[in-house]
């Protein structure tokens, strides 16, 4: 039985990662090869929509990693630090993502495109795991450091920077501008009767 995933259009922060099951270098090296027509790991994905084959995705966000260069890093410490994966997500797959020792396809939500699609792996690809990224966390907050004030000039030295007017302060001097040209346009046609 082979394992199947169902993605939406609307699948965000999610990556895939699905092991490259290859008894020897060459087939793998032969795997990866970018020849012409598809390359091996999008056919293997088999990625359907709506029946028809899905050729569309974009390879920019699939990545084949070798978790033997990663040194201590490891493969858990790739999801959390290069894919933003929380630490609490990958910790109870630590240990097994670290002993993986072959090649491994890290497929993300962008790969597909926006568009609902089935993935139904094939052979040589085996499914590892499922992993939600975290959402950036933005503040609102002000930040209050030196290297925050002012902006930097050509020589180095920060120069202060002009506090915007506040848009209600915009808005009252252009109605100001705005009455002085009625006040004077009425008056000189008040003038002349």
């Amino acid at each position: 039985m082979s394992d199947r995933f169902e993605i939406s259009e609307y699948e965000a922060e999610v990556v895939r990662l699905f092991l490259i099951d290859l008894p020897e270098e060459a087939q793998r090296r032969e795997f990866l090869e970018d020849a012409e027509g598809d390359w091996p790991p999008i056919v293997a994905l088999n990625a359907t929509s709506v029946s028809a084959p899905f050729t569309r995705m974009d390879r920019r966000y699939m990545e084949v990693v070798n978790p033997r260069d990663l040194d201590e890093l490891g493969l858990s410490g790739l999801l959390i630090e290069g894919y933003g994966i929380a630490e609490e997500e990958v910790a109870p797959l630590r240990s097994h993502l670290d002993s993986i020792q072959e090649r491994v396809l890290i497929v993300g939500s962008r790969a597909f495109a926006g568009q609902a699609v089935t993935v139904e792996p094939r052979a040589p690809l085996r499914w590892i795991a499922t992993l939600r990224q975290e959402s950036p966390r933005s503040t609102m907050e002000q930040l209050h450091v030196a290297t925050a004030q002012g902006q930097a000039s050509a020589g180095g030295t920060a120069e202060p920077v002009k506090p915007a007017l506040p848009m209600v302060l915009k808005v009252t001097l252009v109605l100001m501008v705005l009455a002085a040209i009625i006040a004077i346009v009425l008056g000189f046609s008040g003038a002349g009767e």
